[in-house]
C-alpha cells in the first residue's frame, strides 16, 4: 500500500468537498464530446462547456439569466458578473441613454433609446421615438464582463466571457458586483449572499421597498422578512 502524507489527504478532501460545493449549483460535468471529439480543423482553445454545462440549466441560472428585466439603472442586462463579481473579467463602461419625449402627447411619457435599441425587438416603435424631441441624456455606468471571441459553430450562441483566477478555486463564490447594490432603496444596506440558506438580500434585481432576503427559486420558498423582523 502506498504511503500517502497528511498534506496530500487535506488536498483531496478540499478537492471533494469543492467538487460538493459546486453540484448544488448545476450541471458542472464535462462536455465528453468537446474532450473526444476528432477534427482535422485547428484547436479552437478551451470552452466553458469543456469543464461544465454552458449555460446552465439549473433552476437558478435560468430564473436569472433567462426570467429577469434588465435594469439600465443598476447593471443592465443580468450576466455572470452580477453575482460572480471576482471570478471573470470585467470593464467599466459608461452608456449614452437618450430620453425623448413626444411633442404631441399621443405617447405621453419619457421613452429611453436603451430600451428601445436598433435593431430591436420592435425596429419601427425603436425609430419613431427617435423622431421625438430630445429631452435629455443620461450617463449610465455600468461593470460587463469582457467576452471572449465568437467560436465558429458555439451552440448554443451564448455568450462566453474571459474568467479570472477565483474562477478556479474549487468554489462557488457568490460576491455581488457593488452595482447590484441600490443604496438608496435599500438604506445603505449591501447586497449579500447567505451560503447557507441560499438567500440574498438587498439586491436590485428583487422588487420590494426593505432589504427582503430572496429563497433560491428551486425552493420554492416564498420570500422573506429582513432579519431584524423574522420573528414578527
Amino acid at each position: 500500500m502506498i504511503p500517502r502524507s497528511r498534506s496530500a489527504i487535506k488536498i483531496a478532501a478540499a478537492g471533494f468537498a469543492g467538487l460538493l460545493g459546486l453540484s448544488a449549483c448545476g450541471d458542472w460535468k464535462p462536455d465528453t464530446a468537446e474532450l473526444t471529439a476528432r477534427t482535422a480543423e485547428p484547436a479552437q482553445g478551451a470552452n466553458c462547456s469543456s469543464c461544465h454545462g454552458y449555460p446552465l440549466q439549473d433552476t437558478n441560472h435560468v430564473f436569472h439569466l433567462y426570467h429577469t428585466t434588465p435594469n439600465k439603472r443598476f447593471n443592465g442586462p443580468i450576466t455572470c458578473l452580477d453575482c460572480h463579481f471576482q471570478a471573470l473579467q470585467h470593464a467599466s463602461v459608461v452608456l449614452r441613454d437618450s430620453v425623448y419625449v413626444d411633442p404631441t402627447d399621443s405617447m405621453p411619457g419619457h421613452w429611453s433609446s436603451l430600451d428601445f435599441p436598433i435593431p430591436g425587438t420592435d425596429d419601427s416603435l425603436a425609430r419613431l421615438i427617435r423622431t421625438f424631441d430630445l429631452d435629455t441624456v443620461v450617463l449610465r455606468p455600468q461593470n460587463r464582463p469582457i467576452p471572449l471571441p465568437k467560436r465558429p459553430g458555439a451552440f448554443p450562441n451564448f455568450t462566453e466571457y474571459m474568467t479570472g483566477l477565483a474562477h478556479m478555486n474549487r468554489k462557488v463564490d457568490v460576491e455581488f458586483d457593488p452595482k447590484v447594490t441600490d443604496v438608496v432603496r435599500f438604506g445603505g444596506e449591501k447586497a449579500a449572499f447567505n451560503p447557507r440558506e441560499e438567500t440574498c438580500s438587498a439586491v436590485a434585481c428583487h422588487p420590494g421597498d426593505t432589504p427582503f432576503r430572496f429563497a433560491a427559486p428551486g425552493k420554492g420558498l416564498p420570500e422573506l422578512p429582513p432579519p431584524d423582523q423574522a420573528s414578527e
